[in-house]
């Protein structure tokens, strides 16, 4: 009988082990790390667009809104809006600055910033890690940067952020 309810317990132990969720595999702050950033020519020796690829992971896996995500401050022009959030950097005269767009009105910074969807899993474990490609054009609105580095920034719902990237420097040819 007590070699039964070893046996038992031994079973339930595991039985146990096996239901409990995972622990997160990553943190719950969000991490992104640019894997490269690579200049695309058109063929005509002048280039076209930069691939900036990212790698990212998330514990909670709370990357991403949904098209009803619109309350502050996930509201336009809120905090939240924009979870991607992309700078282009300008040299110019040796000094690194964020070029205005010449379509803003009122004139602001030239970003290329993403709202990226829910990428959030179904299933009991919740951490995600993927990669990630964002195209940016290499004349954006008409200006032709000749070297130019992208800042990036990815946040969750949370609003918890990885922190600013920096690519390296790049040179473009028009």
């Amino acid at each position: 009988m007590s070699q039964t309810l070893l046996k038992i317990s031994v079973i339930l132990t595991v039985v146990l082990f096996a239901c409990r969720p995972d622990k997160n595999k990553f943190s719950e702050v969000p991490f992104l790390q640019i894997k490269g950033a690579y200049i695309y020519n058109n063929g005509f020796d002048k280039d076209s667009f930069i691939a900036l690829v990212m790698h990212y992971r998330d514990g909670d896996g709370d990357i991403g809104l949904d098209p009803g995500d619109t309350a502050s401050p996930f509201n336009y022009g809120g905090q939240g809006f924009y979870n991607l959030k992309i700078w282009m950097l300008q040299k110019v005269n040796g000094k690194w600055i964020k070029p205005i767009n010449p379509l803003s009105n009122p004139p602001d910074t030239l970003n290329f910033h993403e709202r990226i969807p829910r990428i959030t899993p179904t299933g009991r474990v919740k951490w995600i890690e993927g990669d990630l490609t964002v195209n940016i054009p290499a004349e954006p609105f008409g200006l032709k940067p000749d070297t130019v580095k992208l800042q990036v920034l990815l946040m969750d719902r949370k609003l918890q952020n990885s922190g600013l990237l920096e690519s390296e420097r790049l040179v473009l040819k028009h």
